[in-house]
């Protein structure tokens, strides 16, 4: 059902965010190339011609529907480590997160990492948001990992980068089999292994 109406003809009477979430949440179920312009126009509401003189082209909204989600997810995750007892619980958090998150209301895989797969290796604009966004989750991992080393918390003989990389790697691998149907279960043991490692 279309969460918000174009009316022709009149000034723009639509919430730019809320036509960024049905936007983002239609490629994040179909993938970028499978999510047509009818696609689009069904899940915001809006007709072609609104689409396009509000966010531009379907390229254009996507890099916008990417940079909102890409936002969201990292206040999510800044919000979590936050919130944990100490730096081991908080990278345990954001983990096991990825996991939970995988219910009814949210579409299979990871946004992210789809969209690495399908668009980054040909697609430069893409490449560049995703960069700076992944440099922006390392840098948190590693800021957590020097904290749990200092902590006593994380194994001090391995450097927090390589840890870091490790981790993100894990995640990547993660979030693949998410989307291919691993059950919970399965998940949550995986990530207490993982996370072993760093002790």
């Amino acid at each position: 059902m279309a969460i918000v109406a174009a009316m022709v003809g009149r000034p723009r009477e639509f919430d730019t965010d809320v036509v960024l979430e049905a936007a983002m949440r239609a490629f994040w179920e179909n993938g970028y190339e499978a999510t047509s312009l009818a696609d689009l126009m069904k899940a915001t509401g809006l007709h072609k011609g609104s689409l396009y003189q509000a966010f531009g082209d379907k390229h254009s909204l996507f890099l916008q529907s990417l940079r909102r989600y890409l936002a969201d997810a990292r206040k999510h995750e800044l919000d979590i480590m936050n919130a944990a007892t100490g730096p081991l619980q908080g990278i345990a958090d954001v983990v096991h997160g990825m996991i939970d998150m995988h219910d009814d209301h949210c579409p299979a895989g990871c946004l992210a990492i789809n969209t690495i797969i399908e668009l980054a290796p040909h697609d430069s604009e893409v490449a560049t948001i995703m960069d700076a966004h992944v440099n922006a989750m390392r840098t948190s991992l590693e800021s957590a990992i020097v904290a749990g080393q200092a902590a006593g918390q994380i194994d001090k003989t391995r450097p927090p980068e390589l840890l870091a990389a490790m981790v993100m790697t894990f995640m990547s691998g993660l979030a693949i089999q998410a989307r291919s149907g691993m059950d919970r279960a399965t998940g949550h043991q995986l990530i207490d292994a993982q996370l072993d490692t760093l002790k």
